[in-house]
């Protein structure tokens, strides 16, 4: 198998910048990221450097981890995608059970599967006016929650509150509440 060379970094950062919506966010680490294995990642001339967003969170076990590679090539050649609120699915069945046996407490023995951060949280806003029956949320001050509608307004940080009108259902406490621990007696 014959690798092509990469095309360079200013080419990349290019194109990105023609095709790519970026209005969301301020700007891209100046980085062209071409291959990465554990917490490394190199660009497209050869220089390493530490990943420290790991993927924001979606690649905790590294960078081309062999356990997981193995278990996705397996998933993979047996079905890529399986709508499971439409379909059943083994895969998602196994992982449900294993989530009910870990969590606390004995009602919470069924899982909600998302595609996204701003799903879950979503998720979890509908669920918290469900159960409880308000409507308002309490999130802190520099948060961020997704790029949605309902997310953009629970998210603290101002700086991401653009294309508004957003919803007003929020109240943000600081960052960092310092409250006294107990004492011992």
């Amino acid at each position: 198998m014959t690798t092509k060379k990469p095309e360079s970094s200013d080419k990349i950062k290019a194109r990105y910048e023609k095709h790519v919506t970026l209005s969301f966010i301020k700007k891209l680490q100046p980085v062209v990221v071409d291959k990465a294995e554990g917490y490394m990642f190199t660009d497209p001339e050869g220089k390493k450097y530490i990943d420290c967003f790991a993927g924001i969170s979606v690649v905790n076990s590294g960078h081309g981890n062999p356990e997981v590679i193995a278990a996705v090539k397996e998933q993979l050649d047996k079905l890529v995608h399986n709508c499971s609120y439409v379909y059943y699915s083994e895969p998602v069945a196994n992982l449900a059970q294993k989530m009910a046996k870990i969590v606390p407490g004995k009602k919470m023995q069924k899982t909600f599967f998302g595609n996204s951060g701003a799903e879950a949280i979503e998720g979890a806003m509908r669920m918290s006016k469900h159960f409880t029956g308000g409507s308002e949320f309490i999130a802190l001050q520099g948060s961020f929650h997704g790029r949605t509608l309902a997310t953009l307004g629970i998210t603290g940080n101002v700086s991401r509150k653009r294309h508004g009108p957003l919803p007003k259902w929020y109240y943000f406490c600081p960052d960092s509440i310092l409250l006294p621990l107990p004492t011992e007696t």
